[in-house]
Formats: structure tokens, sequence, C-alpha cells
């Protein structure tokens, strides 16, 4: 007898069965997991998209500003004084998704660490990701003093080493939402040879 119990298999009652089946999810449920995976989704994707909108498009940098060309004008020289006016293509590069409003700013023209010559810049704007053409004239003139004291030498070997600076203050305005302050802000050296009177080795950084 006990070994046809062992052998015996069990027996599936009509109350398992119903057990079984009231277990199954129901469409209900099975829809509303479906929702919840569907809204855990985009809220993972939204926040990689705002992400990257901060990352990229919120990123403020500073423009570029760097010397594209100078003319040499009214060049006038003797063996210790120097006299010229330079006329300057600034270029404005803004890297930036919003416009960049500056105002006016300076030019300076330097000789060694003394200031030998000085302009200015009009006030403007540059489109987002735009570049845009400045332009500026800078009057120049040096003699003898304790601030040019090498000027006579240059003269004499024709090839003055001179550096211009330049600063723009201005902001930046991202869709209406974001302003911030940046300047953009220039150095560029260059030789001014004075028997053709033009630029060498002119180089920005």
């Amino acid at each position: 007898m006990e070994e046809e119990n062992h052998l015996n298999p069990p027996q599936i009652t009509h109350q398992k069965i119903h057990e079984f089946k009231t277990n199954k999810p129901t469409p209900k449920q099975e829809g509303a997991s479906k929702t919840l995976v569907y809204i855990l989704t985009s809220v993972v994707l939204l926040s990689i998209a705002f992400l990257i909108f901060g990352l990229v498009v919120l990123r403020i940098k500073p423009p570029s500003l760097r010397l594209s060309n100078v003319v040499v004008q009214g060049l006038r020289y003797n063996a210790s004084s120097l006299n010229m006016t330079m006329t300057a293509d600034l270029t404005l590069h803004n890297t930036n998704f919003g416009r960049f409003e500056f105002r006016g700013g300076s030019v300076a023209l330097l000789y060694g660490n003394a200031t030998f010559g000085a302009g200015s810049v009009h006030g403007g704007r540059v489109g987002a990701r735009e570049r845009g053409r400045i332009g500026a004239a800078v009057e120049a003139s040096g003699g003898p003093s304790e601030n040019y004291m090498n000027i006579s030498r240059d003269i004499e070997l024709n090839l003055v080493r001179l550096v211009m600076v330049a600063e723009l203050r201005g902001e930046i305005r991202v869709m209406k939402i974001v302003n911030r302050h940046r300047t953009a802000s220039m150095n560029c050296s260059m030789d001014v040879n004075l028997r053709g009177q033009h630029v060498l080795n002119l180089s920005c950084k």
C-alpha cells in the first residue's frame, strides 16, 4: 500500500487551477507596466537631452579676437624717433550659441613694455557662431626716452618689433535665457619694416 501511494502522481485539483489563473497578470496590469516603462524611458531620454543642451549650448566661452591685417601709413622717422599710423583689421570669432554684444574697446601698441600708440574700437555685436570684422586706427610715436632705449638701434636696422593688444568686454546672450559677461582679448606681435613700410612676422596668441 505504501509503495502504491508513492507511485501515484500528484493530483491537480480544480482549486489549484483556479489559483494559477487568478495569479496571471491581467491585460490592465500589463498595460500599466508598459506605461510605467515608457514614462521612465522618456524621463531618462529627457535628462540626457537636457544634459547635452547644458554642456553644448549653454557652455559659454570668450570669443577669440585676432589681428588679420595691418597697414602702415604716414610713416616718418629719423635716427632717434618714429611716427606712424597703423590701420588694423581685427577678426572677432564667436563660437557660442548666442550673440556677443560688446561695448567700445581699446587698442594699444607696445614697444617692449611701454605704450607706443593707442586707438579705439566702436561697440557692436557678432551673431551666434559667426565671425565679424572690426576696424581700428592706432596713432604711434616714440623718441629718445628711457622707455624706448633701443629704438635708435632698431631704426638703424630698419626693423622695429611691436606688439598690438586689444580688449573687448561684452555679454553673450543665449535664447534670452542666459547672459554671461565675457571678454575677447588679443595679443599679436609683428615686425615693422621701415624701408618697405609693411609688417612682417605677424603672430597672435
